[in-house]
């Protein structure tokens, strides 16, 4: 295999690494900014005062509701920006999108009103939980919070997902039986194998086990089959199977559960101690970017926590592929075609693994596999 140091696209990975990685850092400012000016200009406060007058305090949750659709909007046209050059300009800029700037719009019209109901959803019941049990709230949020995460993910393949790319069920064949009999030997009931459409707008290649249940499917990226052996697909099916098996879903969920309830509780303490100095009761609306704050706090100082449990399961779930193909060289490969293709940098910094990623470098993936 050639040096890496001396491959062009691998060249031009880690310049795009090293741009979402600065992009990260500049959301991280202009997040922390937002939130600041809306709350310390008062404009918070005189949205959510402005909104009560309007359709009065008996109908608080009306307030909350239309209070959380009019930030959301606010702050996504702040953001817009940023979300244009990283969305549309820079993946045109490095090959990897095939949307006209049209169709960009559209998936992100599409994203924003999914993000208004989800976010109208979860603000009217925090903020009632709120009002209706200010000490023990938080308990009850993140309960509620989870709950609310798994549904998602039930939901997600069969109403979120086909909002913005095309599936259909993937013709019968040699690789469609392998892939049932994989499924069929972990013991793993799916709703069937599904054709991903991403090709009419992406350059970069994909594979998922999606869904909770009877919503439970495998989705293969047209990219993928057009480009990868039966072998390579199969090798990165296997590694899914492995989550499966390893129940890394649980252990995650599991994860998820106590830094949920350890985040709510940190924006309990927040909005006890501070929302008062800043003049409002903590189930005041007004008082969201305050909450808001803390929880996004609380998740950037967690995400190197949950990223290095993450780390583990994709090392088991490589583990578990290679010992079913009984060799490593299809998983090899296949990480390898995954990076070139996806523009995925092989060797990130140590310290930006550890803080950002939730994956392995394909590098030290690849490494651990052939050991195996």
């Amino acid at each position: 295999m050639s040096d890496p140091a001396s491959s062009p696209r691998e060249a031009l990975a880690k310049e795009y690494d090293a741009i979402h990685n600065r992009l990260f850092v500049l959301q991280i400012l202009m997040v922390i900014a937002l939130l600041a000016a809306f709350l310390f200009t008062g404009v918070s406060a005189a949205l959510a005062e402005g909104l009560a007058a309007r359709f009065g305090d008996s109908q608080w949750y009306v307030t909350n509701a239309v209070y959380t659709a009019l930030t959301l909007f606010g702050f996504a046209a702040g953001m817009f920006p940023l979300s244009y050059y990283s969305g549309y300009v820079l993946e045109h800029h490095y090959e990897l999108s095939k949307e006209t700037f049209g169709e960009w719009v559209g998936d992100f019209i599409k994203s924003l009103l999914i993000d208004l109901v989800l976010a109208v959803v979860l603000f009217s019941v925090i903020y009632a939980l709120l009002r209706w049990m200010p000490s023990g709230w938080w308990l009850a949020a993140a309960g509620f919070y989870l709950l609310f995460a798994v549904v998602l993910s039930a939901l997600f393949p069969v109403v979120i997902m086909p909002l913005f790319h095309k599936f259909e069920p993937l013709e019968d064949g040699e690789l469609t039986q392998a892939v049932r009999d994989m499924m069929e030997a972990a013991g793993i009931q799916v709703v069937g194998v599904f054709k991903w459409g991403l090709g009419e707008k992406t350059a970069t290649a994909n594979a998922a086990f999606t869904g909770i249940g009877r919503t439970r499917r495998i989705i293969l990226g047209d990219t993928l089959l057009t480009g990868y052996t039966h072998a390579e697909i199969l090798a990165i099916l296997a590694h899914e199977v492995g989550h499966y098996k390893n129940r890394d879903t649980l252990r995650l969920l599991a994860t998820s559960s106590v830094l949920a309830f350890i985040g709510f509780y940190v924006a309990h303490v927040c909005l006890t101690h501070l929302a008062g100095l800043l003049g409002f009761e903590i189930y005041d609306i007004g008082a969201a970017p305050l909450f808001i704050f803390s929880l996004f706090v609380f998740s950037l100082v967690s995400m190197p926590f949950a990223n290095l449990h993450s780390r583990r399961c994709e090392f088991a779930a490589d583990a578990y592929a290679v010992e079913k193909m009984g060799s490593p060289d299809a998983l090899v490969t296949a990480l390898e075609k995954l990076a070139d293709q996806n523009l995925s940098n092989k060797e990130p910094a140590a310290w930006v693994e550890f803080l950002l990623h939730s994956h392995p470098s394909i590098a030290r993936r690849i490494a651990r596999a052939r050991t195996r």
